[in-house]
């Protein structure tokens, strides 16, 4: 049986890692979230996740970071490893009501960041063999 740990060696945390995402400008947006990758040396694949304090008051903010969390973990056989993967939920969500962002599912955000996970890899593959 897998055991799927979101351990603190699959979380990023320092600056540098966040400028090294950033800057590797490989991103794909739904109108959920944006999730910004970059290849990573090692085969194990790490995570974080921000939200804007525009976007919604600290405890929906808190849930919706929950719930990316939780996606990524459940889903890292889905998605290729030896990347380093960054989301970051859409600003427009705070143009949506409260209990619109309240009904926000986990199978909603695991759905939508394994189709942003795919469609980052092909790019990075496209990309490799020019």
């Amino acid at each position: 049986m897998t055991t799927y740990k979101f351990s603190k060696k699959s979380r990023i945390s320092s600056k540098d890692d966040f400028k090294t995402i950033l800057d590797y400008k490989l991103f794909n947006r739904n109108e959920l979230m944006t999730l910004y990758m970059a290849p990573k040396g090692a085969s194990e694949s790490r995570f974080a996740v921000s939200v804007s304090s525009k976007t919604a008051p600290a405890a929906v903010r808190n849930r919706l970071k929950r719930l990316a969390r939780e996606a990524f973990r459940l889903s890292r056989d889905k998605i290729a490893g030896g990347f380093d993967y960054f989301v970051i939920y859409s600003a427009r969500l705070s143009k949506r009501g409260d209990s619109d962002i309240k009904k926000i599912t986990l199978s909603r955000v695991k759905q939508g960041f394994i189709e942003l996970a795919e469609h980052g890899r092909r790019r990075f593959e496209k990309k490799q063999n020019k």
